[in-house]
């Protein structure tokens, strides 16, 4: 398959390129300069439609993994609420819009559970909607709507064809080295941490073989036209949603302290 990743060259990102690049042909987008090997490989920011439609040219799937994630308190991000906006919002709707003229037929988004306010503190019941606020989240929340109302509210123009789109919210996905751990992003400089919920109840991250499955499962749907937002997460006791089982036929591999199943 040709795969085109965009802001490939972050953690979850570069997990993705070492398990597909030996069977798929991948392009990676990223303004970051260090060579990724075994891929065509751009340097480019993900919000230019030039260096975009570069990347997606002959692709037949998209990953998007591009975010710009705020750093200090709400005050503190408060200027760079337009910023953040445009990379975590305008530039996937610009990325989905670009990859149906190029061709492509699906759409992976990746979000976060996080848009539900009390993810990883407390349960959370079948059938919440995503309530959180803050500024990171929000643009994932926007970025989510944007991508519904794109794909499920417009019909396609005669330069573009049907997608199938899906933002797939991540809990906690880690490394192998750290797994079933988690090392904060705002803060990499502190020890890797197994997250509770607010009763005690440990919350395993996800593996990054897991994100990989849960990814390729994604762009392999196959209803056309359609999107939809999957909960991905390596403890099923944090939030009643069955849409991974149900959508995507995928279940954590790893989940537990050390466990490994299949």
């Amino acid at each position: 398959m040709r795969i085109t990743l965009i802001g490939g060259k972050g953690g979850v990102g570069s997990s993705l390129v070492s398990a597909w690049r030996h069977d798929h042909q991948l392009t990676v987008l990223d303004r970051r300069t260090e060579p990724t090997r075994g891929v065509r490989d751009l340097v480019g920011e993900v919000e230019d439609p030039e260096a975009l439609a570069e990347a997606l040219e002959g692709a037949e799937a998209v990953v998007d993994l591009a975010a710009l994630l705020p750093q200090g308190s709400e005050a503190e991000q408060l200027p760079g609420t337009a910023r953040a906006i445009e990379v975590n919002v305008g530039a996937v709707l610009l990325a989905l819009r670009l990859a149906r003229h190029a061709g492509a037929r699906s759409f992976v988004h990746i979000s976060s559970l996080s848009v539900f306010d009390r993810y990883g503190f407390e349960p959370i019941p079948a059938g919440a909607r995503p309530d959180a606020t803050r500024l990171y989240v929000l643009t994932k929340r926007l970025a989510e709507n944007a991508l519904r109302m794109s794909v499920d509210g417009d019909a396609p123009t005669a330069e573009e064809g049907p997608i199938t789109a899906t933002s797939l919210r991540l809990a906690y996905p880690t490394t192998a080295a750290d797994w079933p751990r988690w090392t904060d992003p705002v803060h990499p400089e502190r020890e890797a941490q197994l997250p509770h919920l607010d009763d005690g109840t440990p919350h395993p991250c996800l593996h990054p073989a897991d994100v990989e499955s849960a990814v390729m499962k994604a762009l392999r749907r196959t209803r056309g036209g359609a999107y939809e937002a999957i909960a991905i997460t390596a403890a099923p006791q944090a939030i009643d949603d069955d849409t991974a089982a149900r959508l995507l036929d995928w279940r954590p591999g790893h989940w537990g302290e050390g466990d490994a199943h299949t």
